[in-house]
């Protein structure tokens, strides 16, 4: 079963799990001794924000200590303004929702944006829950200590106990040579190096622009380690060469020098320039015994650059995705305030929150992390309730409910270090649980507190998925046919190289198969949109078929000294099927 796939371990996944754990047991601890509200919230947000990378981390953390301390003091003057008109309040919470959601899906701030308009939601709710003459001294720093405090906490945390940037680019280079042997020893069997070339190479060469720009390591080490990031991306990227490229003999002899040059890599050390020998047999062969050499070289083989990242992307205003994604999200939030102020049930807040947390661009994204989140939520929600029921009574301190808080996130945070089929779920199962034990500054018994805001996720939940699939249902089969054609003029653009070339170009490379893999991932949310959004099975089964055949042509493009004369003629023929708004349901094309 695939699900029980996703939960296996690998390598990191034990450490990204307890440091997740350990730090949301220190952020309960901390604001259960100094009484910051929201400790599930703040915990929330380690969960959601941690990455591997401690340089990243704390980037992020830094960043939206930052953020929120503008936001906070430009909502003292705002609140001046509102605080007699309910009116007023729902204007600024709706404008600021949408300013920030659009600024998450159209600039490099993403997650970071979202969070800054939660944190003004929440501060506007507040103004009606705070005695006027305290709203200043108790709700703004009440919120400000509910984002930051965390964040501190998470920057103090990877400062002594993270895992550098550079330590991740070392394990990255050794793992891609690791695969690569595994791959020439059994052709049959790649996928661990599939994975790993999907990756690409800008967020390892994003990390070492940090490691260089912040001098984490000796300008020397930095610099190898900068160029071996693409030199091992090269030997990967020709580790896939049919079996018929390169003989036996020649793969175990390849294989194990590869492995020799991990191992080395591994120790801290440059592998060893390699020795005469006889001639390569074939291209591939000896664009890997080149890139093994320049791997002994003090510049790893090259001067690679990360793609530089636009402020903006390209469709920001052009496209009314991001409009749209924004100006449901912020209706979705007002709307739920609206019905629990109405009914006056504070108890349901969490459905607010949940609409920041829940909403992605498409239908079938927004569906299917919404169907992970009900599923987390009722785990979660079972955690809580049976921590309240057998463990709580037997807490007298906050050291005890540390630790379990400890346990019951190892386990979410397990399931939410994995890939994005699962990452969801493990997200909102910690929630879930911290919202329903965290309801104060001690161990609580509150079972009707839990009730009410595992009520408001699901509330938010169902206001979510009523906005999004009832009003510009944005179909997700357009986003692959874009992708598709893109591979499409890249492989084609690819072909008309000479053979040399075409095996040096490793950007090309990187950057069809990440498309194909983005491709993949797409096609499986498909299937998560309302059938009557939802293209046929026919249609998503021929999309799959174009993907898989396009695999195979960037393979005879790349590996190929003659390429096949029906090489363009394929290429075209695909283009033009994409280009139809209904692809054709036809049999799939031959590479023979």
């Amino acid at each position: 079963m695939q699900a029980w796939r996703d939960l296996q371990p690998f390598d990191g996944r034990l450490a990204m799990t307890w440091r997740i754990a350990l730090l949301c047991a220190l952020v309960t601890g901390v604001a259960m001794a100094y009484h910051i509200p929201e400790a599930a919230i703040s915990c929330y947000l380690v969960i959601f924000l941690m990455k591997p990378d401690a340089v990243m981390n704390c980037l992020l953390g830094v960043g939206l200590i930052g953020l929120a301390s503008f936001v906070v003091l430009l909502m003292i003057p705002v609140i001046n303004l509102s605080i007699d008109s309910p009116a007023i309040r729902l204007a600024i919470m709706f404008f600021a929702s949408y300013v920030f959601l659009f600024l998450s899906s159209t600039t490099p701030l993403g997650e970071q944006a979202a969070i800054v308009g939660l944190i003004i939601a929440f501060i506007m709710t507040l103004v009606t829950d705070v005695p006027v003459g305290q709203i200043g001294d108790q709700g703004l720093l009440a919120a400000w200590k509910m984002a930051c405090m965390p964040m501190a906490l998470m920057v103090l945390f990877n400062l002594l106990l993270g895992t550098p940037s550079h330590t991740h680019v070392r394990n990255r280079i050794v793992d891609r040579l690791r695969a690569a042997a595994d791959a020439l020893e059994t052709p049959e069997n790649h996928d661990r190096l599939d994975e790993l070339l999907a990756e690409g190479n800008d967020a390892s060469l994003q990390q070492m622009l940090l490691v260089k720009l912040l001098h984490l390591v000796p300008k020397a080490q930095a610099s190898w380690l900068n160029g071996a990031v693409e030199t091992s991306y090269r030997i990967a990227l020709t580790a896939q060469a049919p079996s018929d490229t390169i003989s036996p003999q020649r793969r175990a002899a390849l294989a194990g020098r590869l492995r020799d040059a991990a191992e080395r890599i591994a120790a801290r050390a440059r592998p060893e320039a390699p020795t005469a020998e006889l001639p390569a047999e074939s291209r591939a062969e000896r664009t890997i015994l080149e890139a093994l050499g320049k791997l002994s070289q003090a510049d790893g083989g090259g001067n690679p650059k990360p793609v530089p990242v636009p402020p903006l992307v390209a469709d920001a205003f052009s496209s009314p995705k991001h409009q749209r994604y924004a100006l449901k999200t912020s209706i979705a939030a007002v709307l739920c305030y609206l019905i629990y102020t109405a009914i006056d049930w504070d108890g349901i807040h969490t459905a607010l929150i949940t609409c920041y947390v829940a909403a992605l661009g498409t239908t079938g994204e927004t569906v299917r992390k919404l169907t992970l989140r009900i599923v987390g939520c009722l785990v979660g929600a079972a955690m809580g309730v049976a921590a309240l029921l057998f463990v709580m009574p037997h807490l007298t301190s906050v050291g005890g409910l540390m630790a379990l808080v400890f346990t019951a996130v190892f386990i979410a945070a397990w399931v939410s270090s994995g890939n994005e089929r699962i990452s969801y779920a493990g997200v909102q199962i910690a929630l879930a649980f911290l919202l329903t034990t965290l309801n104060g500054f001690g161990p609580s018994f509150e079972f009707s507190q839990a009730g009410d805001r595992i009520l408001g996720i699901l509330l938010g939940i169902f206001v979510i998925y009523v906005l999004f699939t009832q009003f510009w249902p944005t179909s997700i089969v357009s986003d692959i046919r874009v992708r598709l054609g893109k591979v499409v003029d890249a492989l084609g653009s690819l072909a008309e190289r000479t053979p040399d070339a075409r095996m040096a170009d490793v950007t090309a490379s990187a950057d069809v198969l990440k498309t194909l893999e983005e491709t993949t991932n797409l096609l499986s949310m498909a299937y998560f949109e309302p059938r009557r959004h939802r293209v046929s099975n026919d249609q998503l089964r021929r999309l799959q078929a174009i993907r898989q055949d396009l695999l195979g042509l960037y393979s005879e493009i790349r590996f190929r000294s003659q390429m096949p004369a029906q090489v363009s003629t394929k290429l075209a023929r695909l283009a033009e099927e994409l280009a139809n708004e209904q692809p054709a349901i036809a049999p799939a094309v031959s590479h023979a």
